[in-house]
C-alpha cells in the first residue's frame, strides 16, 4: 500500500525547500519537505464500512453510494456549479449552473435550489447577470439563510484607478449572505474594498505590501488576462466563531473573515468583533502573497474544511509539481496577524501519493472513524488512515468535486428512508 510522504508522528520536523519563479503566476513551483518523524500506530487502520459517501460530481449529479460501489439514493440535477451539500432532514442545497452566463470561468454557477428528501422541489432562484454570477460553493447556514461566493465584474479604468497593474477587465471575488425565500442580502464582502497596491503611488490604495498583512495585494496575480484574478472556491462559516474561511486558488491561502461585522462595517477596516471590518483577520498557506516571511504549504488550494477542535483539511492542488496533497492545520483562534512576523498555523498532518492529483478541484474530510476520504478531481476518491495507508478506491465518480461521508445511522441517512 502507499504511504504518505508525512506521517502524523510523536514528533514532527517540517522543513520546506522553497523554489519559486513568479509570485504572480497560476503555478507557483512545488515545495519538497524532508521529515523526520516517528511514525506511530493507530486503531483506525480498516475501511470506515458504517459510512456512506455523498459523491458530488459537476458533469454527473449527486449520488450517496456505499463502499461497495452501489447507488443508495441520487439526484438528478442537471449542470452543477459545482457543490451540493446534504442535511440532516435529507434536503439537498446545490448551486447550479445558469443557461447561457455572461460571466463563465470554471465553476461557475448562477442558480441556487434545495430539493427535498422526496425529491420535490423547496425553493430555486438565479443569482446572475452581466456584472456578477455566483460560484463553485453554497452554505446552508443554522438560520435558513445561504452564504455564497461571487464573482463581480470591475472594468478596467475602475481596476487602473484602484492600482491594477493590468489593463484589463477583472472579476475578483465577493461573498453574499442571503435569504433564499425573499432572496434579500443580508450580508455582504467584497474584495475590492481590502486591497493594498505599491505598484504606483498616484493611484488609490497605495501602500506598501508587507506593512499591511490585513490588506490584499490586489496585483498579486496581475497577469491573469481573463481576469479571473482571485479565483475563491470554496467557503465555510464557523457560527460558533463567527468567522468565515475562503479557499483563494489562485493566491494559494485561506482567508479569513469577520463575519460578526454589518454590512456597512465589512466595507472597511473598522468594526466587527476583531475591529478591523472587512480586512482579514487572518490568512495562512502563502505568506509570499502579503510578502510575509513562514513556510509556503499551499499551491492552489480547494474546499476549507473546518472540524473539530478548529482542525482544519484542505486539498492543495499542485503542492508537489504534479502532485497533490490534503494538509491538515491546527488553527487557533483568536488571530492576529503581524507583519514580518511568522504568521503560519501548525501543519498537523499531511497526505500524497504520485497518483494523487488535480490542478482543478478536490477535497477532504474526515471519517468517524478517523480516516480521511479524499475526492480527487481526476475521478478517483481515496479513503486513507492516518499512517497514510489507502485503504480504499474507487473511480466510478467521472469527476468528484467532493465526496463527503456520512455514518449510517446520521439523521440526514434516516431522513432519506436508509
Amino acid at each position: 500500500m502507499n504511504k504518505l510522504k508525512s506521517r502524523i508522528g510523536l514528533s514532527f520536523s517540517y522543513v520546506f525547500l522553497i523554489v519559486l519563479t513568479s509570485c504572480s503566476s497560476d503555478d507557483i513551483d512545488a515545495l519538497s519537505v524532508v521529515e523526520d518523524e516517528e511514525i506511530i500506530d493507530d486503531d483506525n487502520s480498516g475501511i470506515d464500512t458504517n459510512s456512506y459517501i455523498l459523491a458530488v460530481d459537476p458533469d454527473d449529479g449527486v449520488e450517496l453510494i456505499n463502499h461497495d460501489g452501489e447507488t443508495l439514493f441520487e439526484w438528478a440535477i442537471n449542470g452543477l456549479g459545482d457543490d451540493a451539500e446534504l442535511q440532516s432532514d435529507g434536503s439537498l442545497v446545490a448551486i447550479q449552473a445558469a443557461t447561457n452566463p455572461r460571466i463563465n470561468f470554471g465553476g461557475y454557477g448562477g442558480k441556487f435550489i434545495k430539493i427535498n428528501a422526496d425529491q420535490t422541489t423547496d425553493w430555486e432562484f438565479t443569482y446572475s447577470s452581466d456584472s456578477y454570477i455566483s460560484h463553485h460553493d453554497v452554505n446552508y447556514l443554522s438560520n435558513g439563510n445561504i452564504i455564497f461566493l461571487i464573482w463581480e465584474k470591475v472594468d478596467s479604468d475602475d481596476a487602473a484607478q484602484m492600482g491594477f497593474s493590468g489593463n484589463f477587465d477583472i472579476y475578483p471575488d465577493a461573498v453574499i449572505e442571503m435569504n433564499p425565500l425573499t432572496q434579500e442580502v443580508v450580508w455582504e464582502w467584497h474584495f475590492t474594498d481590502h486591497v493594498i497596491q505599491d505598484y504606483d503611488s498616484n493611484l488609490d490604495n497605495y501602500g506598501v505590501v508587507a506593512d499591511y498583512p490585513n490588506k490584499i495585494d490586489i496585483n498579486y496575480n496581475s497577469t491573469q488576462n481573463d481576469g479571473d484574478i482571485t479565483h475563491a472556491n470554496g467557503l465555510t462559516l464557523d457560527e460558533t466563531n463567527d468567522l468565515l474561511y475562503v479557499t483563494v486558488n489562485y493566491y494559494s491561502e485561506v482567508w479569513v473573515i469577520d463575519h460578526s461585522t454589518t454590512t456597512e462595517e465589512a466595507a472597511t477596516s473598522e468594526g466587527g468583533n476583531y475591529n478591523l471590518g472587512g480586512d482579514l483577520v487572518y490568512r495562512f498557506g502563502n505568506p509570499l502573497a502579503y510578502d510575509n516571511v513562514g513556510d509556503v504549504t499551499l499551491n492552489r488550494v480547494h474546499y476549507p474544511n473546518l472540524f473539530d477542535d478548529n482542525k482544519m483539511l484542505v486539498f492543495a492542488n499542485n503542492l508537489y509539481n504534479g502532485q497533490s496533497a490534503v494538509v491538515e492545520y491546527q488553527l487557533s483562534p483568536p488571530y492576529q496577524l503581524v507583519a514580518g512576523q511568522d504568521n503560519e498555523p501548525t501543519v498537523t498532518w499531511e497526505f500524497t501519493d504520485p497518483d494523487l492529483y488535480n490542478l482543478s478541484i478536490g477535497g477532504a474530510v474526515r471519517m468517524s472513524n478517523g480516516n480521511t476520504l479524499i475526492a480527487e478531481g481526476d475521478g478517483t476518491i481515496w479513503e486513507v488512515n492516518n499512517n497514510g495507508d489507502v485503504l480504499w478506491q474507487t473511480t466510478d465518480i467521472r469527476r468528484p468535486w467532493r465526496a463527503y461521508a456520512f455514518p449510517v445511522d446520521d439523521e440526514a441517512i434516516t431522513a432519506l428512508g436508509l
